[in-house]
């Protein structure tokens, strides 16, 4: 699965450029076609590709219950066994794993600890690394567990969402406001790698007032900046 950075770099690239392009000329025809022949509509909906519309429709409309549901059918269906010799099926039902994953995890976050706990068992099942999916996944959990009241499992979390992809600078601020948070590691030198992996972030750090708050350490994050 790509990591963040990778997905920035594939949407700056002219063929990304043509591709929206493509798709800003095809999908208000193709909308039009789908309102006059439902059995059309009906058929696209039992594509992954479908499942997953559907399902943010419903997180965009709050209906969290039934968008967990479906996220939960949408990974038994990624799960199953593709027949020897599909390895392009069997690499596109990965991605959409994950894509059902970080669906069912943010259904989750707006549910109770039951759906919460479900949703943490099933990633043992991932069926490759899921790169920046996985870190904002990982990155969730470590919050329902800080609102939970366990520091530590948060922190854990936190350090796995890192890992999951270095490149993706939230994954480090979460972790960092840990170590603020709770005193138990500096936070600079987590903040210095999420400005290495985005400088962009440096802007929303310095808004952070709890960052803001902590005498030096904005001026000394910025010291850095500047040398690298």
């Amino acid at each position: 699965m790509p990591s963040h950075l990778g997905l920035e770099g594939a949407g700056q690239t002219r063929t990304a450029r043509a591709a929206k392009r493509f798709a800003d000329a095809i999908v208000p025809p193709l909308r039009w076609i789908v309102k006059r022949l439902p059995w059309i509509d009906a058929r696209i909906g039992q594509t992954f590709s479908g499942r997953l519309g559907g399902i943010y429709s419903l997180l965009e409309k709050k209906v969290f219950p039934e968008a967990f549901r479906l996220s939960r059918e949408g990974l038994s269906l990624s799960e199953e066994p593709v027949r020897p010799g599909r390895g392009f099926a069997k690499e596109l039902r990965q991605m959409f794993w994950w894509q059902f994953f970080e669906c069912f995890t943010r259904s989750a976050t707006e549910l109770g600890e039951d759906e919460r706990h479900e949703v943490i068992a099933r990633m043992a099942r991932a069926p490759v690394p899921g790169g920046v999916i996985e870190a904002r996944c990982l990155d969730a959990f470590s919050r329902w567990r800080w609102k939970a009241g366990d520091a530590e499992a948060a922190i854990d979390l936190a350090r796995r969402a890192v890992a999951a992809d270095h490149t993706w600078p939230d994954a480090h601020i979460t972790l960092a406001w840990y170590g603020l948070a709770t005193g138990s590691f500096d936070p600079l030198q987590t903040l210095r790698e999420a400005v290495l992996a985005s400088p962009e972030s440096l802007a929303e750090i310095r808004a952070n007032q709890d960052f803001a708050r902590v005498p030096g350490l904005i001026d000394a994050l910025e010291e850095s900046a500047r040398g690298q």
